[in-house]
């Protein structure tokens, strides 16, 4: 009987007992809020204007880890560690990502592309579908370079819907080309194929559209994100991190079409955006490819983060 009870409380007690990070790397918390500083030192350096944003960015970065008496190389040791325990830097991050959301709306931030769409549930002419998780992070070595996702249509979805797959990402990145690749592909009634691609090599807010198909509904979506990147840089500190994802789909009507084909709005059918103070712009380069038939991008497994082998992305030929 006592041997019993003995177990049980052995039990319980490994069970409560969550291995902590070894002491000669930077705890959770001061992660936090050292990588939290980084990303506000970052955007101060942009913002400073006058060229020589490298040099300007790892002198704000310098000064970051002087604020917390951590040296260069016990970062990137630490970072190393939490690379080995992604969930951690993920929870560090989501934290991070919270407080500077907070701080832009104390700042007065407007509501941008991301937020605007946010109210939106899976019904109604206007719906985010994504079903996964909003958040997720990337770093250039197998396993946790690439991000694959698949969506099944169903009956709410129509014929000449259009969509947009956006998210904001950030790059932690000590050196190296930062290089990534999303990509998002649509089968349609028929076999019709309808391809989307774009490379991202700053941080910002990245979107990729499906125009409206109306020869047949959509059967599936297909998409990947991939950090592209070299085996030999494992020990270098590179990541990205991507934040609210959204995949929103759109419902045209005979009514809409009836109006923006009036001759009062066809005067200009590029509508522009101007950008706003301190918005990072869209530098992302855009590939669409619209084909019937061939092989539709087959992602492996229903969602998530898988290894692969690190070849840069390549549209199929047609």
């Amino acid at each position: 009987m006592r041997n019993s009870v003995a177990i049980v409380l052995l039990m319980v007690f490994m069970v409560g007992c969550k291995p902590s990070v070894p002491s000669e790397y930077i705890q959770p918390g001061d992660m936090e809020d050292i990588l939290y500083d980084f990303h506000v030192s970052q955007a101060m350096a942009k913002e400073a204007g006058n060229g020589n944003y490298d040099y300007k960015k790892n002198l704000y970065f310098q000064a970051v880890l002087k604020k917390y008496d951590v040296s260069e190389a016990v970062f990137d040791s630490s970072l190393v560690y939490y690379y080995s325990h992604a969930d951690r830097l993920k929870k560090i991050y989501l934290r991070v990502a919270e407080r500077l959301n907070d701080d832009a709306k104390v700042l007065g931030a407007s509501v941008g592309d991301i937020g605007k769409y946010s109210q939106y549930s899976e019904s109604g002419d206007t719906a985010n579908i994504w079903k996964y998780e909003s958040y997720m992070m990337l770093m250039p070595k197998p396993t946790v370079n690439r991000f694959d996702f698949h969506v099944d249509a169903d009956t709410s979805f129509y014929k000449g819907d259009s969509f947009m797959f956006q998210f904001l990402s950030d790059f932690v990145y000590q050196s190296g080309v930062r290089e990534a690749v999303v990509c998002l592909v649509a089968k349609y009634e028929g076999d019709s194929i309808v391809q989307t691609s774009s490379r991202i090599s700053t941080a910002g807010m990245t979107q990729l559209r499906i125009p409206r198909y109306r020869e047949g509904t959509l059967k599936e979506m297909n998409g990947f994100i991939l950090l592209n990147g070299n085996e030999e840089d494992n020990d270098i500190r590179k990541l990205m991190f991507i934040s609210q994802i959204q995949l929103i789909r759109f419902h045209h009507h005979k009514e809409q079409d009836d109006q923006k084909n009036s001759p009062e709005n066809k005067t200009d059918s590029l509508s522009r955006t101007p950008d706003s103070p301190g918005r990072t712009p869209d530098t992302t380069s855009h590939r669409t490819i619209q084909r019937t038939g061939g092989p539709a991008l087959s992602p492996q497994g229903r969602a998530g983060i898988h290894g692969m082998d690190n070849q840069s992305f390549r549209p199929a030929k047609r």
